[in-house]
């Protein structure tokens, strides 16, 4: 496994390439750029990244330029933005110009690990700051009209619903849940035809838009 790390303060790239280390019992070889510049040049080398784990307040680049530059030269690799600011709407901003998750430096190392580990088998992280809290002029309900108006959401939806919008996959849904990961699959399935989105990330997002998580 190879991942570009690109942070310009080394400490926080040391503290990042612990956790690193821990995400596979393969070998892993971590590349650092301190960066944007560095990073696009070393894409250029490396074409065969699995992970790119990218500082949002890198100098001399905006967060969300350096993310589209990255994206660009190599779009089939996943991008996990790591980032001292935890507003929302920058956070949204970023998982909607392409990254696969968000990680506040506040989180601890092992949240940090269970993020990566998610965005690595396929899935989307986002911090619980964002989920947390439902929208306060939409109150949480399950009798919002679908998008072909013809079906409300299911009590177990809702509870389906609460844990994939926190970015869990399938698998950890159904554990979570107690439920047969095929259930999970087809209450998957019907979540994101009731919001009218395409994938589980515009799902969390619809979701929290309208109201519909409940803050723990």
């Amino acid at each position: 496994m190879k991942i570009l790390s690109v942070d310009d303060h080394p400490l926080f790239r040391e503290a990042v390439k612990g956790v690193l280390h821990q995400l596979s019992p393969e070998q892993i070889q971590i590349i650092e750029a301190s960066s944007c510049e560095e990073a696009l040049e070393l894409c250029l080398t490396h074409t065969d990244l699995d992970l790119i784990v990218l500082d949002f307040e890198l100098p001399g680049m905006d967060g969300l330029s350096g993310l589209c530059q990255l994206r660009g030269c190599q779009p089939a690799t996943p991008i996990v933005m790591i980032s001292a600011t935890e507003d929302r709407i920058t956070i949204m901003q970023a998982i909607e110009q392409g990254a696969k998750g968000f990680i506040p430096k506040s989180s601890s190392a092992d949240v940090m690990l269970s993020a990566l580990q998610l965005v690595l088998s396929g899935g989307v992280y986002l911090p619980m700051a964002v989920m947390d809290v439902a929208s306060p002029s939409k109150p949480a309900s399950s009798q919002m009209s679908g998008s072909n108006g013809n079906f409300n959401l299911t009590p177990k939806q809702m509870d389906v619903l609460q844990v994939l919008a926190k970015g869990k996959s399938n698998r950890e849904i159904a554990h979570h849940l107690g439920m047969a990961e095929n259930t999970v699959r087809v209450h998957v399935r019907a979540i994101l035809s009731f919001l009218g989105v395409a994938n589980r990330t515009e799902a969390g997002y619809a979701a929290m838009q309208n109201g519909l998580l409940v803050s723990e």
